[in-house]
Parts: C-alpha cells; sequence; structure tokens
C-alpha cells in the first residue's frame, strides 16, 4: 500500500472511532469492520483516493477477515459465516455456525478455521459459490486465542474447567 493510501485510511479509521479494527488487504482494497460506533463491514480503495468501494451493515467487530482469490471471508462475532465478493461486496453466502467468535479465522491450503468462545472449530472450504463444512470438533470449554497452524500441527490454547477451577491449556494437535 503506498504511502497517501496508508495516510489517508489511518485518518479514516481514527475519524470515524473504531474501537477495534481488523484490517486485511487485497492489494487493490483495504477492508475495515467494526462494531462500535456503527456495524459495517467496508473497502477502501487503497489507491490513496480514500474512497470508498462498497460497505455493508455486517459486524465483524473482533475476529480478523480473510481476503483470498478475490472473495472476502469473515466469521460475524454472533457466529454467521460470510463470503463477500472482494470487488462488489455482494454476499455470496452464509451461515450460522452457532457462538460467539473472538478468534480470526486461518486459513490453511483452502480451508478455513473458524473456533467459536465454547470451544467448536469449524473447518469449512473457501470457495465462494457454496458454504461446504469439511468438520467441526470441540476441544476446551473456552476459546479465546486464534488458533496458530504450521508444520501439520495445529496449536490451540483453551481453557479447561474442572470441579469449578478454571486452567488454561495449551495443546499441539497432529496426526501422529
Amino acid at each position: 500500500m503506498n504511502t497517501p493510501a496508508l495516510a489517508l485510511l489511518t485518518a479514516f479509521l481514527f475519524a470515524t472511532a473504531h474501537a477495534d479494527i481488523p484490517l486485511v488487504t487485497d492489494g487493490q482494497r483495504v477492508f475495515v469492520s467494526g462494531g462500535y460506533p456503527r456495524k459495517h463491514v467496508q473497502a477502501v480503495l487503497a489507491d490513496g483516493s480514500g474512497k470508498t468501494a462498497w460497505e455493508n451493515t455486517s459486524q465483524v467487530y473482533v475476529p480478523s477477515m480473510i481476503a483470498h482469490q478475490g472473495y472476502l471471508y469473515a466469521v460475524q462475532d454472533s457466529g454467521v459465516a460470510t463470503c463477500w465478493k472482494s470487488d462488489t461486496g455482494e454476499e455470496l453466502w452464509k451461515e450460522r455456525l452457532g457462538g460467539t467468535f473472538t478468534a480470526s479465522l486461518v486459513l490453511v491450503g483452502d480451508n478455513l478455521f473458524a473456533t467459536n468462545e465454547p470451544g467448536q472449530t469449524f473447518i469449512f472450504k473457501a470457495r465462494p459459490d457454496k458454504f461446504e463444512l469439511v468438520a467441526e470438533n470441540q476441544l476446551g470449554d473456552e476459546v479465546y486465542a486464534t488458533p496458530a497452524i504450521c508444520g501439520g500441527r495445529i496449536y490451540m490454547r483453551v481453557v479447561e474447567k474442572t470441579d469449578g477451577q478454571r486452567q488454561e491449556m495449551l495443546y499441539c494437535l497432529a496426526s501422529e
């Protein structure tokens, strides 16, 4: 992103008083979302003009979005997965996963990993034509951290509750 575009975007973000600012870019647009003072996902042109390419009223306040092959994927705080066309903002699909989301999406190959606060992870395809759930599983009683995936391993920080005691755990999941 060029310096004028970054300066305009910075001025825009501070002027609109975003409390939490997940940003992602596809190189042509910078996508920003917020929940305060208003719910929205917005695409700002990354050409330095500061012009809005498109905007909607979805709330992706905490989790970060993923721009991938011309599409923008998100899981709203309320547990709804959504796919938009990056250039127009056209909503192509949305699917209720359930639960509240704090952790961000993670893209591995063509799979998106989304973990909700009660510890349920949903793996679905990053494809624009339809929502396709690949797998779902449960780990822990609470999850607020984004999974880290590297070298064929998934690292998950979770909370386990036993006899009223809260214990944070770090798990490494691998095939062997």
